[in-house]
């Protein structure tokens, strides 16, 4: 230690007055609480960015997959109505919009329109089914976007995982069929290890597609190859290869959520108790805390500036500063009502005040 420091550093304090004790304990309790108040703080700007980032890759995952639902349909004759156009691209899935531009002077379109689909696997089957198809005696010009940009690497990190999994895409289902008739048809190719058909939330009706995954990748194969234009029960099937993983299409059904928004209570609260214990040691014991950090204990702490008195004692000789245990229980029920249910807010108050108490000997 250094000598000079050492004479500075008296050996035995003298005992405190009443008045310092009194301000001792403020200073210990505004040290508690503001050490909690600064942990909920640094866990709730983190988990706000958390969100910010997981809802910037929602929304980023949105535009990739409404790209992908997109098909562009051109060189369609001009005595062709939009409702004929929108019926021979039905088959292939649900369509969500269908976009023709219209001349203002004719009342005509100019022979060329946009498809959105609720789901990628249908664009992706009409823009290869209905590439070289006839319209009206004219043959139409099929594609899908070219101003992808950005949505590229999001396009090709889902092709990838797609290939992950042996899934085939069953679309232009009759009405009357279920899940039990398109197993017992489809499993003649190998084993079937799910069958999911997408229902109407009111009707439970299916909607007429299903997604069919197998066991095998050349169980895949076979039933495109095979039950692509097979007529079952009076409507031709459409079948082709899944180009997203499971459960990609049902994200298009609602909007980026903020996924989950709670936080860890538990983790928070001893967290928080524990700086708040350190922080009081440190107070009470001024003496213990400089003698560690002279002997170099405390790392980045070095020289005169250990002599400096700790901030919470300053503290408690401001008035209107420092709060009671009351204010410090409200502070944290407000933090928690925040990212915790109402349903089991009370629950948690429950268990703070039984961690809190424990406490209170400290402060």
């Amino acid at each position: 230690m250094n000598p000079l420091l050492a004479q500075m550093i008296p050996q035995t304090l003298p005992p405190l007055t009443t008045s310092q004790r009194a301000a001792l304990e403020r200073a210990k309790k505004y040290a508690m609480e503001q050490s909690i108040q600064d942990v909920l703080l640094k866990q709730t700007i983190q988990h706000q960015q958390q969100q910010m980032t997981s809802m910037q890759g929602a929304a980023q995952k949105q535009r990739a997959l409404a790209i992908m639902c997109r098909v562009y349909v051109g060189s369609i004759y001009y005595d062709i109505a939009q409702s004929m156009v929108q019926e021979a691209f039905t088959p292939f899935g649900p369509i969500k919009s269908m976009d023709m531009s219209f001349d203002p002077i004719t009342g005509k379109h100019k022979g060329y329109c946009f498809i959105d689909y609720e789901i990628p696997e249908a664009a992706h089957l009409a823009a290869e089914q209905m590439m070289i198809a006839q319209l009206g005696g004219r043959t139409i010009k099929v594609g899908r976007p070219s101003n992808i940009g950005q949505a590229q690497p999001i396009i090709d990190q889902l092709a990838s995982e797609s290939n992950n999994y042996n899934r085939i895409y069953v679309a232009s289902i009759h009405p009357d069929l279920e899940e039990s008739d398109l197993r017992s048809v489809f499993q003649a190719f190998g084993k079937i290890l799910s069958c999911q058909m997408d229902r109407d939330f009111v009707t439970r009706r299916h909607r007429g597609y299903a997604f069919i995954e197998y066991e095998l990748k050349q169980s895949c194969q076979d039933a495109v190859a095979s039950m692509n234009m097979f007529d079952l029960g009076g409507q031709y099937l459409r079948v082709g290869q899944a180009i997203t993983p499971p459960n990609t299409h049902f994200d298009l059904l609602s909007a980026p959520g903020a996924g989950n928004s709670t936080l860890p209570p538990a983790a928070a609260l001893a967290a928080a108790a524990a700086t708040s214990k350190i922080m009081a040691q440190e107070a009470a014991n001024p003496l213990l805390a400089a003698r560690k950090a002279a002997a170099g204990l405390v790392p980045g702490i070095q020289g005169p500036a250990l002599l400096k008195q700790p901030t919470a004692v300053f503290a408690a000789n401001q008035p209107g500063v420092v709060t009671d245990a009351t204010s410090l229980q409200t502070t944290l029920s407000n933090f928690l009502a925040l990212f915790i249910p109402t349903h089991t807010l009370l629950v948690l108050l429950l268990s703070l005040s039984l961690i809190y108490i424990p406490l209170q000997p400290l402060v």
